[in-house]
């Protein structure tokens, strides 16, 4: 649906942009913060300058489950679901190449190739409760005269959901009930994931500097199926008139006229699935000022998507002579026609600066990462539409700013063979004009199991407070606010990471 669509777009476009799930259980254990240390699989896609650390080849595994916990508060009204799913996070191996037996010059120059999995798309979310105040039918007049949309103004006229003000300029009119207590519940799950495959190079110069780079292949993988419904009563002729006097609901001759004053149940389905890949690259380097400092510092490019989308959209309505009524005197149901879609899209360029403090029997590591979201790009395929595209991206500027992301963790080493970790990760609200809270906080511990073998686990879990609207009316025309639900998401993830030095 118009509006809809253009902002489900601009919000794929963020979910392109971010990555909440990546490295292996180590980084994890240390809020992800990764800038300014080495040594570890995660480097080959944080900061591969952190390859010229390994003073042999290494390969790892790391495996988690995730259970995902949403509360939606709908005017007054909570609900709640859990999704949980198990995944293979990482998988990578570093071969180390010595290159200098003395202490000057290039010590080792070390290959690294990884698959890890940057993002999980499951999820549901769910809210409910009653509005008073409007419908979701003054956000379909809204698309109609906003975007021209004459197949959606049929669809909807034949729904009996819609008739046009006495003023034809000023487009159409809700026949559902904008002021009565109406049922809305909005139902969202999603499924899929984003994963990168990277091959990396690190090398160190004198056991003082490191430097590397990484080339990246994603993919990406989303599904969503989404229903709002709305359950409530459509006007009386009383309501109409008002709006047009001369309105076909008002003929008692008319087949429309039935349909006044009646109880409607009315759903609204939409099916999506966009898939795609891309390649990125990032180049690193770490200093070592002293022995016990790092400082480290990356530039991660934009990931260059190509996208494909395939939507399904349908609006069924139910009409009963009341609410205790059983059986519908009338169901019609309207499809919009399936729409394929296939563009380019540029996420934004990344800035990442980290410091790490090592002590005797342990480590301290922070980071700071830079990220402008409202340069977000979106490019059209086979053919160039400017205006289109500037529409775009003017959207996305409207929409998003630019955050920064902060990273810090620590490690103590408990015996020789135990150590433990803490960390946080703050991310900044990538919303121009909506509130969004998200931040996370993990603990790890890490065991050597013998002279090459290792074991990692670690329990991270992320909190994203943020508020969703279900439509978008405008809110002048019809004097009223556009409903808003809080969502309090919580994620809980156990991550376990097996490796083998040789």
């Amino acid at each position: 649906m118009g509006s809809f669509t253009q902002a489900q777009t601009v919000q794929d476009a963020l979910n392109l942009s971010q990555e909440f799930n990546k490295g292996t259980a180590r980084f994890k254990g240390l809020g992800n913060a990764n800038t300014a240390l080495g040594g570890d699989i995660s480097s080959i896609t944080g900061n591969p300058a952190g390859l010229g650390f390994f003073g042999q080849s290494d390969i790892s595994v790391t495996a988690s489950y995730n259970n995902a916990r949403n509360q939606g508060t709908f005017f007054g009204t909570n609900a709640t679901r859990n999704k949980g799913r198990f995944n293979i996070d990482n998988a990578g191996v570093v071969f180390h190449f010595p290159k200098n037996e003395g202490y000057q010059g290039w010590q080792n120059f070390n290959v690294g190739f990884n698959y890890e999995n940057t993002n999980n798309f499951n999820n549901h979310v769910l809210f409910e409760g009653v509005n008073p105040d409007n419908t979701i039918v003054s956000a379909y007049s809204d698309n109609i005269q906003n975007f021209g949309m004459s197949g959606l103004a049929t669809g909807l006229q034949g729904l009996k959901l819609i008739d046009r003000f006495a003023d034809a300029q000023d487009g159409y009119f809700p026949i559902t009930n904008e002021t009565g207590n109406k049922d809305q519940i909005s139902d969202v799950l999603s499924s899929g994931f984003s994963s990168r495959s990277a091959v990396a190079f690190g090398g160190n110069y004198n056991n003082k500097f490191y430097i590397g780079g990484t080339i990246g292949f994603t993919a990406f993988r989303n599904e969503i199926s989404d229903q709002f419904s709305e359950f409530g009563w459509t006007k009386t002729a009383d309501n109409v008139r008002p709006d047009n006097p001369d309105s076909q609901f008002l003929d008692p001759t008319h087949e429309n006229f039935r349909y006044l004053d009646k109880n409607y149940e009315m759903l609204d389905n939409r099916y999506q699935v966009s898939e795609g890949s891309g390649f990125d690259f990032k180049i690193g380097a770490i200093y070592k000022p002293a022995v016990d400092w790092n400082i480290g510092a990356t530039i991660t490019s934009p990931t260059w998507y190509t996208v494909d989308t395939y939507t399904e959209n349908d609006i069924s309505v139910n009409y009963f002579q009341d609410e205790n009524a059983t059986t519908a005197f009338a169901n019609p149901r309207f499809q919009l026609a399936p729409y394929e879609n296939s563009y380019r899209q540029i996420t934004p360029w990344k800035f990442g600066l980290g410091v790490s403090k090592f002590f005797s029997r342990g480590l301290i590591t922070a980071d700071a990462e830079y990220v402008d979201y409202s340069t977000i790009k979106r490019r059209t395929v086979g053919y160039r539409d400017a205006s289109l595209e500037a529409d775009w991206d003017a959207d996305v500027k409207d929409a998003y700013q630019s955050v920064v992301n902060l990273r810090v963790g620590g490690e103590f080493l408990f015996t020789n063979i135990i150590s433990g970790r803490a960390g946080f990760n703050y991310l900044g609200n990538p919303y121009r004009d909506a509130d969004n809270t998200q931040y996370s906080g993990s603990l790890g511990l890490g065991f050597k199991l013998s002279n090459t073998l290792y074991l990692d686990v670690a329990a991270v879990h992320f909190v994203n407070d943020y508020k969703v609207r279900p439509y978008t009316i405008a809110e002048e025309f019809w004097n009223t606010a556009s409903p808003v639900a809080d969502i309090k998401h919580r994620r809980t993830t156990g991550v376990l990471t097996f490796g083998a030095k040789f």
